[in-house]
């Protein structure tokens, strides 16, 4: 929306090059002067720099209120700090003066409509995306559990030989999900620039249902909400509370409670730096899992890059994780660090690949082996992505994943094991 009308000068100035009413009369140093901050106030604007821009053009408009050329622009940098009253005021006052040009009126005009458009959006309080998902899932080793970052059931019975406990199953996995977003119209001003507050709230429903292991099936309701501060092109931050609770064997075993605050920055137009970080507490409903409650931390930086008009994306970072589990066997700490690549290879459609390394340095001795687990996990991803825009299926998106995940653990060889999961579904958002 900024890039929209930040050319606005040049439209203007290629209808009539010389504009300046209520000039014609003052002395050619005047003149000049007016002109030199003008073209700085304009310079100020494609670099962004807008609250200068205003000081400069409320000043020349302030000793020389029939500049209508300096109003317009005025009015851009309303515009483009969404006080768009402000700048629907400022514009309509260029349109009615009978000395502005034709060409320049027709310009004014379209620049209103896109104000009063942009300002109807702004009003609007409450959106709500509504979404779905619903597919099949291929596990090769179910009686691991969902996730070691929920709970790490493999090794049971133990066993010297994991690999002889692997199941495989299937499973069918259904993802309904709503996100709503609150906007109360309100600016705050952000240096040179202005940003906009909103609140996000979303709540997120997932079942995996197995068609034979059906001790294993799994649930996860989400629900989640928290302020936003967004300065478009420049950077974004928000802190989510959210709660997670969750069933296995379609009986209660974690409610989890979090806190993410995140923050990203833009860089430039296709580079971007982010942070983003969990602090949860962990509580577990069945009492032999009553050692895993504990405090979990997890923080990681990362960038992303884009290439070729946006149509490919890589990504990569590094992180850092510590649980603090009542029960030191189940506490651990260590880094990771992750990389991906995303592209647009044709219509509708695209593939992407993601890596992560990520080490478990658990704190305490493992029942039977008396000693602590070090483990190294090793985990691909690579999926694709294809939006149907013609026929039934117009609207819906078909996804596809395949992960592998190899944990090796040297010192407790029954947490040594690996995994495939295939994932094929379809998805929609309303």
């Amino acid at each position: 929306m900024k890039s929209k009308y930040r050319n606005l000068t040049g439209i203007v100035c290629n209808v009539c090059l010389v504009w300046l009413v209520g000039l014609t009369s003052a002395p050619a140093v005047g003149q000049d002067d007016i002109q030199q901050r003008f073209d700085a106030a304009t310079q100020a604007i494609e670099n962004d720099r807008l609250r200068s821009a205003r000081s400069t053009l409320e000043s020349l408009l302030a000793e020389h209120p029939n500049m209508q050329r300096v109003r317009l622009e005025l009015a851009r940098v309303d515009y483009l700090s969404y006080d768009y009253d402000e700048a629907e005021r400022l514009a309509q006052q260029v349109l009615d003066d009978p000395n502005t040009p034709p060409g320049v009126q027709t310009t004014v005009l379209a620049f209103l409509a896109q104000i009063r458009a942009d300002k109807q959006l702004m009003t609007k309080r409450h959106s709500m995306t509504p979404s779905f998902y619903i597919g099949t899932l291929y596990d090769t080793n179910v009686n691991f559990g969902p996730s070691r970052d929920i709970i790490d059931i493999g090794g049971i019975p133990f066993t010297v030989t994991p690999n002889s406990q692997e199941t495989d199953d299937w499973a069918m996995v259904i993802n309904p999900a709503i996100a709503h977003t609150y906007n109360p119209a309100k600016t705050f001003a952000a240096g040179e620039n202005t940003g906009m507050f909103v609140w996000q709230s979303q709540a997120n429903a997932y079942y995996r249902r197995y068609f034979s292991e059906d001790e294993f099936n799994f649930g996860v309701l989400t629900l989640r909400t928290g302020p936003a501060w967004i300065v478009p092109d420049h950077w974004q931050a928000g802190i989510g509370l959210q709660g997670d609770q969750i069933w296995l064997d379609d009986r209660s075993l974690a409610w989890f409670t979090s806190v993410n605050p995140n923050i990203t920055w833009e860089l430039n137009q296709d580079t971007a730096l982010i942070l983003d970080t969990f602090i949860t507490q962990r509580h577990y409903s069945r009492n032999q899992d009553s050692g895993r409650d504990g405090w979990y931390k997890w923080a990681t930086l990362s960038v992303d890059h884009f290439l070729n008009d946006n149509k490919v994306t890589i990504n990569g970072g590094i992180g850092y994780s510590d649980f603090d589990a009542d029960d030191n066997q189940f506490s651990y700490k260590g880094p990771e660090v992750f990389a991906g690549v995303g592209a647009e290879v044709w219509q509708d459609g695209s593939v992407y690949a993601r890596a992560r390394y990520k080490i478990y340095d658990f704190k305490g001795n493992q029942p039977v082996f008396g000693v602590p687990r070090d483990d190294d996990e090793y985990r691909l991803t690579v999926g694709f992505q294809y939006n149907f825009s013609t026929g039934m299926m117009r609207d819906w998106s078909l996804l596809g994943d395949w992960t592998y995940t190899d944990n090796q653990s040297d010192d407790v060889p029954i947490f040594e094991y690996d995994r495939h999961e295939l994932n094929l579904g379809l998805s929609r958002s309303f």
